[in-house]
């Protein structure tokens, strides 16, 4: 965990340009995600990704925290502001200048026609960061029916996700899994 400049730049555009494909939530751009900090930079293993992923779904906040996560482990708290800068300022602002127009564009019908257009493109980019990560942390029958359990569970039930992922937490635990 040392401080090399030209590292900290990459990890600091990488996560800027990975927050401008975010369309639809963050889950959007786990996949690419997952590829830029576990397979092109190395900043973390695929588990340490997933269980980084995990634990921005516990902490209250967006689950993109996972960025300060990954910039933490590689490069300690200057690593983690940095990929929390990079990841969460340049479209926080750009949500607030655009919101502030969207409201009177809203009515128009190409904007209704851009909006509808979006739904399907967010959907497909979430499904795929689910793919993603089952894949990193699917890993036998034991993973898998743990993980179809929950699916199931949240399908079926109106149950806040965080008590499906505690108790999955702790049976993955106490399995030894």
């Amino acid at each position: 965990m040392t401080l090399d400049l030209l590292d900290l730049l990459r990890l600091a555009w990488t996560f800027l340009w990975l927050s401008f494909l975010a369309i639809g939530g963050g889950l959007a751009v786990i996949p690419e995600m997952q590829r830029q900090v576990v397979d092109r930079f190395a900043w973390v293993t695929a588990q340490e990704f997933v269980d980084g992923y995990t634990l921005s779904q516990l902490t209250p906040g967006p689950n993109m925290l996972v960025a300060v996560f990954v910039g933490y482990r590689a490069h300690g708290l200057v690593g983690a502001a940095v990929a929390g800068v990079a990841m969460f300022l340049p479209t926080s602002l750009l949500t607030a200048v655009v919101s502030r127009r969207w409201s009177s564009a809203r009515e128009h019908p190409w904007a209704r026609a851009g909006e509808q257009a979006l739904a399907p493109v967010g959907l497909g980019l979430m499904a795929a960061g689910v793919y993603t990560l089952a894949r990193s942390a699917v890993h036998d029958w034991a993973t898998a029916g743990l993980a179809a359990a929950a699916t199931a569970l949240l399908g079926s039930f109106p149950l806040p996700p965080i008590v499906v992922v505690l108790a999955g937490g702790v049976i993955g635990w106490l399995a030894g899994l």
